[in-house]
């Protein structure tokens, strides 16, 4: 068992997870490469928006930026016949916003981002993804669930559904105390055009 397991066992609140994961910030990156080594926290896009992570994923081709959405473990994800709950959709809906924000938004969320990189080491777009965190595998009682799981995993292929056993289940090899990655991994807060560590230091990055 590692320990985002054991957190999520104990019916902990959204805030407790959140603080686990900006401790723990390779439970959220994995083995993959972060631009600047960073999660970010709390990041606002506009006035209406405000992810729970983010974190830039540069690779040989386009640059993937990933939006995360997470909730209180013990949320329900269905209703009693098996349809999802409002609590759910309005989660899975929100993911989308941001994405449908991003696309409005494409110089503006990119100069949020400058601060990571300078404006010559940043594309001119970004591949976006968002992902959404959510319940738990006891949830997936019958075939009907489980199809119903699948399906919405797979209805929109910019955004991808986790429960928390699934996400502590592939992030295993990065989570405590299996994290022998997660040195070189910091997370940040963005305020004021800059980015700030957990002691509310300016991160020179």
């Amino acid at each position: 068992m590692n320990e985002l397991i054991a957190l999520i066992n104990t019916d902990p609140e959204e805030s407790t997870v959140q603080k686990f994961f900006e401790k723990h910030p390779a439970s959220i990156i994995g083995t993959a490469y972060a631009l600047s080594n960073t999660l970010i926290a709390k990041l606002p896009l506009g006035v209406d928006f405000v992810t729970d992570f983010t974190w830039v994923n540069p690779r040989s081709g386009p640059t993937y930026v990933y939006l995360i959405e997470i909730e209180k473990p013990s949320k329900s994800i269905f209703n009693k016949n098996d349809s999802f709950t409002q609590s759910f959709n309005h989660a899975y809906g929100q993911v989308e916003d941001w994405l449908g924000w991003y696309a409005r938004n494409q110089d503006a969320f990119r100069d949020i981002l400058v601060p990571l990189k300078s404006h010559n080491d940043l594309p001119p777009f970004f591949a976006v993804r968002g992902i959404l965190i959510y319940g738990r595998d006891s949830e997936l009682s019958n075939n009907r669930r489980e199809e119903r799981w699948v399906q919405k995993g797979l209805s929109n292929p910019f955004i991808e559904v986790r429960t928390y056993d699934g996400w502590a289940r592939e992030k295993n090899n990065t989570i405590p105390p299996h994290d022998i990655l997660s040195d070189y991994l910091s997370t940040v807060h963005y305020s004021n055009r800059s980015y700030i560590n957990k002691d509310l230091q300016k991160v020179n990055i």
